[in-house]
């Protein structure tokens, strides 16, 4: 549920016509103990808009479980929870990625 923002995004782009390059898959050349992840050219080391709507996301959708549970509205607190872990643990993974840089 968490990649549900970046599938959205890529829809929108493509219905707009916005032409976008494909992207491989990295490569980062480890063959060794002295070769460096850091020093791949692939590593982006700048928060996206995205990735802090991601974090919103998870803070907001955080917010509408403690609510349903607050005013016992328990019909979508499944959902809302899946929709929170979904969205934290993308945000969590990509900060994370990008500190180890």
């Amino acid at each position: 549920m968490g990649m549900a923002l970046h599938n959205s995004i890529a829809v929108i782009q493509g219905f707009r016509g916005k032409k976008t390059p494909f992207v491989r898959t990295p490569k980062f050349n480890i063959r060794d103990m002295k070769d460096k992840l850091s020093a791949s050219n692939y590593l982006n080391h700048r928060i996206s808009p995205a990735t802090l709507a991601e974090g919103l996301l998870g803070l907001y959708f955080m917010a509408g479980l403690l609510w349903g549970w607050q005013h016992e509205q328990y019909t979508f607190l499944v959902f809302h929870a899946m929709l929170a872990f979904g969205y934290s643990f993308i945000f969590y993974l990509t900060i994370r990625h990008l500190s180890l840089k």
